[in-house]
């Protein structure tokens, strides 16, 4: 004869005057879970900020493109650009077309074929620049991806552990 299984099923009275099952408990977040979460949300924005400030765009890219052409020009004359606004500048370059800016900037300051060397070094910069740009975004990303997973695994290790040590003492003490 096999022993019959005893099921023992808890009932609630619902407020219509029904019997039900009680619907099990829902998962609460820990305190510690909480914290975590705040914790992981303010330093996933952080890093956020600093990736998006420190990352180059190829408008700044553009823009110490401009700079190194002014600063090479003014080498042969020192007044060279002198009164004239930054921005103004800039989009001056950007509306001709760099190459054009340049070759009239050469032309306007009598810049001869003695300036090659430094004009061709910027350009070669400018190029590279703008060709290694998704490379430094990716490396940046998987940085910052990296850089929050590490330490927000160990704070939530951290965190389950000494979870697991207070709920191991609270069973382990007796009751009087």
């Amino acid at each position: 004869m096999t022993p019959k299984k005893n099921y023992n099923v808890t009932l609630e009275k619902a407020p219509s005057g029904t019997w039900k099952v009680p619907e099990p408990p829902k998962r609460q977040l820990n305190q510690w879970q909480r914290l975590w979460i705040v914790t992981a949300c303010i330093y996933l924005l952080m890093l956020a900020g600093t990736y998006y400030l420190l990352m180059p765009t190829p408008e700044s890219i553009e823009r110490t493109m401009v700079f190194a052409v002014t600063e090479e020009v003014r080498r042969y004359d020192g007044l060279a650009f002198a009164g004239e606004s930054p921005r103004k500048i800039f989009d001056s370059a950007r509306s001709q077309g760099y190459d054009v800016w340049v070759a009239h900037t050469r032309t306007t300051y009598h810049i001869g074929p003695e300036g090659n060397s430094g004009f061709n070094t910027i350009e070669q910069n400018f190029r590279e620049a703008l060709s290694e740009l998704p490379l430094k975004r990716t490396i940046g990303l998987v940085l910052c991806i990296v850089a929050w997973l590490v330490p927000m695994a160990a704070l939530y290790a951290i965190g389950f552990a000494v979870e697991w040590i207070k709920r191991g003492t609270r069973t382990s003490v007796p009751h009087t």
